[in-house]
């Protein structure tokens, strides 16, 4: 990402005020295969409310995003609720994202091919990685996110390799976009 990519995120994070002002729909697809404590990696997660959602959960949230401004948001909205979570400042184009291991691994909107594969060996034997991420689709719609930061029909399974996938779909979402939506768990 690099610290042009820091900066824009720091930017859009500090005129937005507190993030994005809602969750993603990841706490709700997550949710049959949550299990009731554990360690949770929200991947790129800073600027929204899905740590805090998870961390209401009684989860051990960790926040890993290039914006610092992005984490300390995230960490300021859970304190305003007496919980905690960690965070980690990483530009994943360079560094690499805490080892775990991880009971669950989120990953909103953000989409790094070469991150995927490496995401599933993060987590426990029978660790559980949920994904939502517009796709190609979104632009009959949509100009933003523009194509680089989408993915291509049914690419998302690929990406993660041979682990049990739980549920994909990729659809029109509530929320007006076009998203695949990926639960998968690491093989023992």
């Amino acid at each position: 990402m690099g610290a042009g990519d820091r900066d824009r995120w720091n930017n859009k994070w500090a005129e937005a005020r507190g993030g994005t002002g809602h969750g993603s729909a990841l706490v709700d697809l997550v949710e049959p295969w949550l299990p009731t404590s554990g360690r949770l990696l929200d991947v790129a997660g800073g600027g929204s409310h899905d740590s805090l959602l998870f961390a209401r959960k009684g989860l051990a949230v960790t926040v890993a995003d290039v914006s610092d401004v992005g984490l300390i948001q995230a960490r300021q909205r859970c304190l305003a609720e007496d919980l905690m979570i960690s965070t980690v400042e990483v530009d994943l184009d360079t560094e690499e994202l805490p080892s775990g291991p991880w009971d669950v691994i989120t990953v909103a909107n953000y989409l790094q091919r070469d991150l995927f594969a490496g995401l599933v060996e993060r987590l426990v034997p029978g660790g559980v990685l949920a994904v939502i991420i517009a796709t190609e689709t979104n632009l009959e719609r949509h100009e933003r996110p523009g194509a680089p930061f989408l993915l291509e029909p049914n690419e998302l399974p690929l990406l993660i390799g041979d682990h049990d996938v739980l549920e994909h779909s990729e659809d029109w979402r509530p929320n007006g976009r076009h998203e695949a939506h990926l639960i998968a768990r690491r093989s023992a």
